[in-house]
């Protein structure tokens, strides 16, 4: 019976792939994938009563994880592997510890303060007044320094087997931050494809370690080591105090984003009508404006969608500061930015298929890129990254080979609907020309659309006064949300037991990112219980016919 219902589902899904894969091979190759995922779950006692629409996840989500991989964002990209030194043969006696490569591992792992005397002065031959002379410190510092360098290596030789597992099986870390970047996209691009510092930070989070120690626990000499611990310190990443490191913000596990989905639906689910009536009363409000009238059907239903993301993003976490008393505060930063970073660990690679509830559920928070005068008129893009839908993401494809690493996509999209909107040609503002490749990706994506051969703008675009009126709109929204004293209560009671706990000695971890695993698929929960009592358009993506099957994009541009 299960085999019937899939393989009436083979040419729906070969042609989805088709449209996303634009090749056969790849299009078949992702089709066998999806099947195999539900043959597997199936086969452990899975049930699934929305064939078709699972299906499309898997499907879309198999497809995504590779996209993400490239244009991840703002979330960083994970490092490829790094060599490991094999430590597994354990040394069985005395006289094998004194051989010539235990000693040189033993220095390598030794802090600069005694490895420096040590390699000078037993491997370069330089005598202690040489040394003295050369660093600027006493010979008697020199002495103590050989003296305290040569009892930790007899102590270290015989403990060198003794490293963790993160010597031989690392794991990764994915970094994101609120607020705003730094000058050089602090402080994602710290650990950016940096696999050690990933390490390292994971290392040091339960608490302060000397980076002695650090080195040993991922088997990397210590002489590594020292200069990315100093980079994240520099960086405002870790804490340095006295010869120890820590890592100064909270790390969730995948396990600590999972495990209170389940009951954010169910609370969504009973409490649907009171969360969303404060969005309902001001959606009416935004269809009475005029701008919103000259939309055509799919602008008007992304500036819905947008209008949902950004009273959901805010308004629940203007009730959660308002219950735990405290907002969070981003510091001003070195490199220019105000941001507070978070991460997850992850153990093994990710797999996409095993988290598809945390995948159906994930989005970015709300993004502008501003521009105060490009052709002399203000330009500013709004828009949330709706990853919780399985379709195409506007800010990745393939066809977007030719965008560089550390260029902003965001920019570049939003320079793009501009000049389409303004019916400027490319050359005549330094647009790059190979920019315009994005522009059927986009269509696929609705925030472009064809007619006669001609390219329009497909999201709403309106005018700063306008974009007041929307402004105020959502801000009565919000603040209905926040000043509601029922779901503030329900809100309250909910989180109450649900805290993510972390290491007592980070005090600079803000309240507010201890209690975001128990609302993180709030957002996405409301929408889809919107969408399915027709409160908002969902694109009929699962649909298998052209040109419907896409979720409005949340995203606003606005041009004065």
């Amino acid at each position: 019976m299960q085999n019937k219902q899939l393989e009436s589902q083979i040419e729906f899904l070969l042609s989805a792939a088709l449209k996303k894969c634009g090749n056969m091979q790849d299009a078949e190759d992702l089709t066998q994938e999806t099947l195999l995922c539900a043959l597997t779950y199936f086969s452990k006692g899975g049930e699934i009563k929305d064939l078709r629409g699972w299906l499309l996840t898997v499907l879309s989500n198999k497809w995504n994880n590779m996209l993400r991989r490239k244009y991840r964002q703002p979330i960083v990209a994970i490092g490829e592997g790094f060599d490991i030194i094999d430590e597994s043969v354990r040394i069985p006696d005395d006289e094998e510890y004194n051989s010539a490569e235990q000693v040189r591992k033993t220095v390598a792992y030794m802090a600069k303060t005694y490895r420096e005397v040590i390699v000078r002065h037993y491997m370069n031959g330089e005598s202690v007044a040489e040394i003295s002379k050369s660093m600027g410190i006493p010979e008697g510092t020199v002495k103590s320094r050989l003296h305290s360098g040569r009892n930790r290596m007899r102590e270290e030789i015989k403990t060198m087997e003794n490293y963790s597992n993160q010597s031989y099986h690392p794991i990764t870390l994915w970094i994101v931050n609120s607020g705003n970047n730094g000058r050089n996209n602090e402080p994602g691009s710290l650990v950016k494809g940096d696999l050690l510092a990933q390490n390292l930070l994971w290392a040091a989070y339960e608490k302060p370690v000397t980076a002695e120690a650090l080195a040993k626990s991922i088997g990397v000499p210590t002489a590594y080591v020292e200069p990315i611990l100093e980079r994240l310190a520099d960086g405002e990443l870790m804490v340095k105090t006295g010869n120890k490191y820590y890592t100064d913000f909270i790390i969730y596990t995948v396990e600590d984003k999972e495990k209170h989905i389940p009951a954010q639906k169910e609370f969504v689910k009973n409490n649907f009508s009171l969360i969303w009536q404060h969005i309902e009363n001001n959606l009416c409000k935004l269809k009475q404006q005029d701008f919103y009238k000259n939309l055509n059907f799919d602008q008007k239903n992304s500036l819905e969608m947008y209008f949902a993301f950004n009273c959901l993003d805010y308004g629940i976490y203007n009730i959660l500061t308002d219950i735990l008393g405290e907002e969070q505060l981003f510091p001003y930063r070195k490199d220019g930015g105000r941001w507070i970073a978070f991460a997850t660990v992850n153990f093994k690679e990710f797999d996409p298929m095993e988290h598809l509830d945390l995948m159906m559920h994930s989005y970015t928070g709300e993004r502008h890129t501003y521009f105060e005068k490009f052709t002399n008129h203000m330009v500013c893009q709004h828009v949330y990254s709706a990853d919780g839908f399985p379709n195409y993401s506007y800010y990745a494809s393939p066809d977007y080979d030719f965008i560089k690493d550390g260029e902003d996509v965001d920019e570049i999209i939003t320079k793009l609907l501009f000049i389409l909107h303004m019916g400027i040609p490319a050359e005549y503002v330094g647009f790059n020309e190979e920019y315009l490749k994005m522009i059927p990706h986009l269509v696929k994506c609705k925030i472009l659309r064809e007619e006669k051969g001609d390219i329009f703008v497909n999201i709403p675009v309106i005018n700063q006064k306008e974009y007041d009126i929307l402004y105020q709109i959502l801000t009565e929204a919000k603040q209905g949300m926040a000043n509601d004293e029922e779901l503030k209560t329900l809100f309250s009671e909910f989180v109450s037991d649900k805290e993510t706990k972390c290491p007592s000695h980070i005090d600079s971890i803000p309240v507010f990112k201890r209690y975001m695993c128990p609302l993180n698929a709030m957002l996405f929960a409301c929408v889809r219980e919107a969408m399915k009592n027709g409160m908002l358009y969902d694109g009929n993506y699962d649909d298998d016919s052209e040109n419907v099957n896409q979720h409005p994009c949340p995203m606003v541009l606005v041009i004065e």
